[in-house]
């Protein structure tokens, strides 16, 4: 009878000894992940300002385009004296307007 006691108190040992193992393992493997979610934050940082400032770039020629487009029905449009040379007279504005805000901000953010 006294045989079976030690056994008991070897598996008592063993599990104990997986037991600590088991997280000594998981910090280790926690830690792991933890500093590749650090790293995937940071790298998702510097792919969204290049992504953001690629974005601001086409806008700024969508709104150089459209402002050359404008100006140019405007030259056309002028002598005519009809609303639609007020409207968009006033829709040019609008656009440098627009566009202008665009690079103040874009100057806002270099600095």
């Amino acid at each position: 009878m006294t045989i079976s006691r030690p056994k008991k108190n070897r598996i008592r040992n063993l599990r104990y000894l997986s037991l600590f193992l088991l997280f000594l393992f998981l910090h280790h493997y926690s830690y792991g992940q933890f500093e590749q979610l650090l790293q995937e934050a940071q790298d998702f940082k510097n792919d969204s300002k290049s992504l953001s400032k690629e974005i601001v770039d086409i806008i700024k020629i969508i709104a150089g385009t459209a402002l050359a487009i404008m100006a140019l029905a405007y030259i056309y449009i002028r002598n005519q004296q009809t609303d639609l040379a007020d409207k968009l007279g006033k829709a040019i504005i609008g656009i440098a307007i627009f566009f202008a805000m665009i690079a103040i901000g874009e100057e806002i953010s270099n600095i």
